[in-house]
């Protein structure tokens, strides 16, 4: 199984200079498809869901191989 994602990622570094330069409060996950929001998690740090982004993407990946 390879690790490498088939699409864009992007995170913030430790210097938080997204949150800084964007004012990236209240924090949220966001799964971005062909330009579209795919998936929108709850608020930050509070209604997060890891869970559910963690099944969106491996149910993508289980698709590209259906």
């Amino acid at each position: 199984m390879s690790h490498n994602p088939l699409s864009t990622v992007v995170v913030d570094s430790m210097l938080n200079a997204s949150n800084i330069a964007y004012g990236a409060g209240p924090e949220r996950l966001y799964i971005i498809q062909e330009g579209k929001i795919a998936y929108e998690g709850g608020t930050g740090p509070t209604f997060y869901n890891l869970g559910e982004v963690r099944a969106w993407l491996e149910n993508y990946r289980n698709s590209l191989f259906d």
